[in-house]
């Protein structure tokens, strides 16, 4: 069994379909068939059901899927070590964030941080599906919302921010100290769509006040919310501490009472490896925020 077959395996686990998988692989069909028939007769067993058009995992695909993975991720992991020991400060590393505001706000870490580590490549992927990322291997890091306890992840919690309300300097609830929940029914609002992780916080908070909100307009980027709200169309409702980022645009944030808050964390796969660099971008985030 080599580890080229078990890359071939992998491949059409996911996709269940031999021409698909084949294509992603830069391989024809045939060859793909051919290797899956090597699998399978020094095994003993199927790995696959084709039933007409559809392709099947069996009971033994399922299981050799399972120590696959673990086979690859580790021999990964062994590659990435003898880099880090070899090459220190290089290679690549991918991390997932909240889109808008939470990448938003990476800048001044993502140039320090290439101080230390100029030959480290970074990809900061925004997503709203960062568990999946994680779990999938397709990023070494996600930065996002607090998950649940799962045991394939090691999770370090960062930080916890309230909401505020972002409005212009002249606008009639400037002057306030406070905001209470029930002064943002009917204000003209510009929030992030529903589906943004941010604003199904703030809709879920609304309930719990027992007030609803409308937006007269939604957008997906921060810097447009900002413009909008600068533009004088509406207020928006933010965490606090994006001030630190707008305040040059005569906005001003005010507290809301009893606001929403959101606690953030940092997840990666306990199976992998993690090189020197990711280990100092994990330290830099803990003390940025």
């Amino acid at each position: 069994m080599e580890i080229r077959q078990l890359h071939y395996f992998l491949m059409l686990c996911k996709e269940l379909h031999f021409t698909e998988a084949a294509y992603k692989l830069g391989i024809s069909q045939p060859t793909l068939s051919q290797q899956i028939r090597v699998l399978e007769d020094e095994l003993g067993q199927p790995l696959f059901d084709r039933l007409g058009k559809k392709t099947v995992k069996t009971e033994a695909g399922n299981l050799l899927e399972h120590y696959a993975l673990q086979i690859v991720q580790q021999l990964e992991n062994a590659k990435n070590a003898i880099e880090d020991l070899t090459n220190l400060n290089t290679g690549h590393l991918r991390v997932a964030v909240l889109p808008s505001d939470l990448d938003y706000r990476l800048t001044a870490l993502l140039i320090d941080f290439h101080k230390e580590f100029p030959n480290t490549k970074v990809q900061v992927i925004p997503s709203i599906d960062i568990l999946n990322k994680v779990l999938e291997n397709e990023v070494d890091i996600g930065f996002g919302l607090a998950i649940q306890p799962d045991s394939r992840l090691n999770r370090i919690p960062f930080h916890t921010e309230s909401y505020s309300l972002f409005v212009t300097k002249d606008h009639e609830l400037a002057d306030k100290g406070i905001i209470l929940p029930a002064d943002l029914v009917n204000l003209p609002l510009v929030m992030y769509p529903k589906g943004f992780s941010g604003r199904d916080l703030i809709e879920t908070w609304c309930l719990s006040q027992k007030i609803a909100i409308d937006a007269l307009m939604e957008t997906g980027s921060a810097t447009s919310l900002f413009q909008l709200v600068k533009a004088g169309i509406g207020a928006t409702i933010q965490p606090s501490q994006l001030i630190e980022s707008f305040q040059s645009l005569g906005i001003r944030a005010i507290p809301i009472k009893d606001s929403p808050t959101r606690n953030l964390e940092m997840f990666y796969r306990t199976d992998k490896y993690l090189s020197q660099s990711a280990k100092a971008f994990l330290n830099r985030m803990e003390t940025f925020f």
